[in-house]
């Protein structure tokens, strides 16, 4: 029998596809960007003079060590942003925007595959269905598209850290299944990266480990041996906080204690909590989209739990953890005294928190409904009609209703500064700047001031003060003695002039 199913992969696939477009049309606009031009300012010398590949990773360890003493001890990732792309050429940026999308594509999907693939033994063609929505979904309504695609800098601090996440949980179920060396090996690897990166993402990997030994115990003590990976993500968080540039950045009101501890516990439920509630209004549209993935989820479920004796054993406590790793995301924005509500922390962070909100209303949906599945057995074909249509139906209400949410999408963002000439305006600029700042015969470097929106896109500007910190280290990058920015009517008489 023809399966209702097969229409809305090609559909969801097709629609998943098309949607990447546009981000990836503003791949040639992008250019670095404020700390971009700090973190590669080593690695960049060593490459422009040595043009070595070795004398560039020593000083990819010289940056994690000087920022590791001076500024802040998340290793790894001081180490990615040491590698910026324009390290090696001022044209390089443009792979930011492909690399991070793609990075989060290819961990989730990783994810995903292994979970409802190689555990719940689905089709190849439903885990492409649930995969291009849920990836539509983490895409498309992303807080801050900035961060989480453009900007070097802040996505390999949060994108990479979550893709890191995916990518270990992936080995987990892959050692589970046939309990191979080698997935315990990468398990461990991608692990103990994750400690030397953000802590919202070093918590859901824990979390998710913790998840995965706890229910997979019954088939096989030798699933303990995930212990060891947990281990070194803990070793390597110890590793960045025990930094010394912690305290430096954070100054004399720094101080870590373990009641400061144990009370950010308290705090980052009650934020958690209130930030879960939001969500549901905050991101309407993609509510509307996991409506439609619990309609196939059940469709699914039904179909194999039975087949196959699938047991999803203590639903409410399942879920009720599932939120609470999402309330232990907060834990490290309320430790050092920020929140997300007043815009405190970098905006990296309510990204990594928007996913891990989904990823936890996707993994409800799952446990849940095959709970539900499990108790009904195959007494539910006949609700197949009923559910998809109050399913869609409902979804189709809710986006009707919270359409206007649409122009907050990633799509319409990059669509819209794209069609109202905004990036064209910016690329020309900023290949007007490049061509300044590369040219070996200026040495006290004038610059225009960059004018117009920047859309997703980010410039953190050049100021009329060259002791600027901004100023200060792009000179230094380029390799000039100075650099300051002029409103561009006097640059432009200036140049009239020369």
């Amino acid at each position: 029998m023809w399966d209702i199913r097969t229409p809305f992969t090609w559909a969801a696939v097709i629609v998943f596809v098309v949607s990447l477009f546009p981000v990836f049309a503003l791949a040639g606009v992008d250019r670095a960007s404020g700390d971009d031009w700090s973190f590669g300012l080593l690695t960049h010398l060593a490459w422009v003079d040595t043009h070595s590949l070795w004398q560039v990773l020593r000083a990819a360890f010289a940056s994690v060590k000087k920022y590791y003493d001076s500024w802040q001890g998340t290793w790894f990732s001081v180490f990615l942003f040491s590698l910026q792309p324009e390290v090696f050429s001022h044209d390089a940026y443009r792979i930011v925007p492909v690399l991070m999308t793609g990075l989060l594509i290819v961990g989730v999907s990783d994810f995903l595959y292994c979970l409802l693939v190689r555990l719940l033994q689905m089709s190849g063609r439903d885990f492409l269905l649930l995969d291009a929505i849920l990836l539509f979904v983490l895409i498309q309504f992303v807080p801050y598209q900035t961060s989480a695609f453009f900007w070097y800098n802040g996505a390999a601090h949060y994108t990479v850290p979550f893709a890191l996440a995916m990518f270990a949980c992936a080995r987990f179920l892959r050692f589970v299944e046939r309990f191979r060396k080698r997935d315990l090996f990468w398990a461990a690897l991608w692990m103990f990266l994750l400690g030397g990166t953000n802590y919202l993402a070093a918590i859901l990997g824990l979390c998710l480990f913790l998840l995965f030994v706890v229910l997979f115990y019954h088939r096989d003590r030798r699933v303990l041996f995930m212990l060891a990976p947990m281990a070194l993500e803990v070793a390597g968080l110890l590793v960045s906080a025990l930094a010394p540039g912690n305290a430096v950045r954070g100054g004399e009101g720094y101080h870590v204690t373990a009641a400061g501890m144990v009370q950010a516990v308290g705090k980052a439920l009650v934020q958690g909590m209130q930030g879960m509630w939001e969500s549901f209004g905050d991101y309407p549209v993609a509510v509307a989209a996991m409506l439609v993935i619990a309609v196939f989820l059940w469709d699914m479920l039904r179909e194999k739990v039975t087949a196959l004796h699938l047991h999803f054993p203590c639903p409410a406590l399942v879920i009720l953890y599932l939120w609470g790793t999402y309330c232990g995301v907060y834990w490290p924005v309320v430790f050092v005294g920020g929140s997300i509500e007043d815009g405190s922390v970098s905006v990296g962070v309510p990204n990594t928190i928007f996913w891990v909100f989904i990823l936890a209303l996707f993994g409800s949906l799952l446990y849940g409904l095959g709970w539900i599945c499990e108790k009904r057995g195959s007494r539910v074909e006949k609700l197949r009609l009923p559910v998809y249509g109050a399913g869609f139906g409902a979804a189709l209400v809710l986006l009707v209703i919270c359409r206007k949410d649409l122009k907050n999408s990633t799509d319409y963002v990059c669509y819209h500064y794209i069609r109202t000439g905004g990036a064209a305006v910016y690329k020309e600029q900023m290949d007007e700047l490049t061509g300044i700042l590369t040219d070996e015969s200026v040495e006290d470097a004038v610059v225009p001031f960059i004018v117009g929106e920047q859309g997703p896109l980010v410039h953190m500007p050049i100021t009329l003060d060259k002791d600027e910190w901004t100023n200060r280290k792009m000179a230094l990058f380029f390799r000039k003695k100075s650099l300051v920015a002029i409103p561009r009517d006097e640059w432009e008489a200036q140049a009239e002039i020369r």
